[in-house]
């Protein structure tokens, strides 16, 4: 018999992790690359590859700063490739077609979600993106009142792999970081985990593969609704 639970709280990264990320925003990056190149389909394919995107193939490389970092270093890099461009039309044209996309679940995520908190489970975000955009984000899902705390990086914490966000979510929720797990689909969600003390968990739902994560997961699962699972057998090898 399990005498107590061994994980308290769990904090989520969020595209890749609760959002498919490809299905997500790769039409989104071909939206936006048809706009600023006018339909110019070698600028598109060259300004593509620039900034980590196949356009092809419609989908992100692995490398591009839109995956890890965080939406004033992809929109740097964004203005760097459209000199042509002014900052003030960019910003514009970033900012209506990011609104414009429609999140795309990894799978259905009010009965996973519902089903943690229900197990007690104390639920977190930590996303390198925009906080008024995630929030935006989880209640167009109808699942943002399931998270006991949120943050992006322009919460007043540095963006992971940096774990400030994850320092902050024990710190509100007065977990201790051994009791708390870190699920990404990244090496630098797995990496923030680390830092703060925390069991990590890489999910193979965004962009990054198995043999990267495998370097800084405590667990590897194909997608959050193997969660509960893949915890109750941890909590059982304690």
């Amino acid at each position: 018999m399990i005498e107590r639970k061994r994980f308290k709280g769990i904090i989520f990264d969020k595209d890749g992790t609760l959002f498919d990320f490809q299905s997500t925003w790769a039409p989104w990056m071909a939206n936006l690359l048809k706009v600023l190149c006018g339909e110019n389909k070698e600028c598109i394919r060259q300004k593509g590859y620039s900034l980590g995107f196949d356009f092809d193939n419609r989908s992100f490389l692995a490398e591009s700063l839109f995956i890890a970092g965080t939406p004033d270093q992809f929109f740097d890099q964004l203005q760097h490739q459209f000199q042509e461009w002014s900052e003030k039309d960019l910003k514009k044209v970033f900012a209506k077609t990011t609104e414009a996309t429609e999140q795309i679940e990894v799978v259905s995520l009010v009965p996973v979600l519902a089903k943690l908190k229900k197990e007690e489970y104390v639920l977190g975000l930590a996303t390198n993106d925009d906080e008024e955009d995630a929030k935006r984000h989880l209640s167009g899902k109808g699942v943002l009142k399931y998270f006991d705390f949120l943050a992006g990086f322009n919460s007043g914490y540095r963006a992971k792999p940096d774990p400030e966000m994850l320092i902050a979510f024990c710190i509100k929720t007065q977990l201790l970081p051994q009791e708390t797990v870190m699920v990404g689909d990244s090496a630098s969600d797995l990496i923030a985990g680390k830092r703060a003390g925390m069991f990590t968990v890489g999910v193979l739902s965004g962009v990054a593969k198995s043999e990267i994560l495998t370097q800084y997961a405590n667990l590897i699962i194909k997608n959050i609704g193997e969660l509960q699972e893949g915890l109750e057998r941890a909590n059982i090898k304690q």
